[in-house]
């Protein structure tokens, strides 16, 4: 179902999903791989809640790879885009299950999502992605906020200088470079197009699952 975000000021939130049974795979020693399904459609259902509850007026795309991610968010009531495989025909390795070795198809997913976005009159991008389990409203009204009608980008740091979230004005301001030391990465991106950036620190948009400790807290408090 359409709202009337793409004419109006909603932003379009992009929620780029990994396979289930690949998502977390730093986890792979310290969990079952049913344990590791299951959290990674837990981290997808709550990020959902948690932007509707932002009452944007927003346009929600989930693109993904795994038709299993894309039947539970169009249950949600989300946009759904399947991700292109061209990146992983052509470059098997970008859509290794290891984490860290995935960002090339994190960035051509997005790059993806962004095309048809603005092909459907977004303005303004937020890509949310799943894994930030204490993600509140507050914290998608603030990423999703403009300041002004100009372009600008918006970027909330991870702990290690990745990047946890980032806001777009225009939708597509700057290429994606998610991955190792994004945060600065983007910024620079962001000079080089003459575009300001805000910085949004927080500690909820700061702490994502990355390792069994961070799973272990996360799961100590919410269990």
């Amino acid at each position: 179902m359409t709202n009337n975000a793409q004419n109006g000021p909603g932003p379009w939130v992009v929620v780029p999903v990994k396979p289930f049974n690949e998502g977390k795979s730093r986890l792979a020693g310290h969990i079952t791989p049913q344990q590791r399904q299951a959290l990674n459609r837990e981290l997808l259902s709550r990020t959902l809640t948690v932007i509707n509850r932002a009452h944007l007026d927003a346009e929600i795309l989930v693109i993904s790879r795994d038709t299993h991610a894309l039947a539970a968010a169009k249950r949600a009531g989300s946009r759904t885009l399947t991700e292109e495989d061209q990146l992983c025909t052509a470059q098997p390795s970008a859509c290794t299950p290891n984490d860290t070795e995935s960002e090339p198809q994190l960035n051509a997913a997005l790059t993806q999502a962004a095309r048809y976005a603005a092909a459907h009159g977004a303005t303004k991008l937020l890509v949310l992605p799943t894994d930030m389990p204490n993600l509140t409203a507050a914290d998608v009204r603030t990423m999703a906020a403009s300041h002004g009608p100009e372009p600008q980008i918006t970027i909330a740091p991870s702990r290690d200088g990745g990047t946890n979230a980032l806001m777009l004005q225009p939708a597509q301001a700057i290429p994606f470079a998610f991955g190792r030391e994004s945060f600065l990465r983007h910024q620079r991106l962001a000079a080089q197009a003459g575009i300001p950036v805000h910085v949004v620190q927080s500690d909820s948009l700061l702490f994502d699952i990355d390792l069994p400790e961070d799973y272990r807290l996360v799961f100590n408090h919410h269990s």
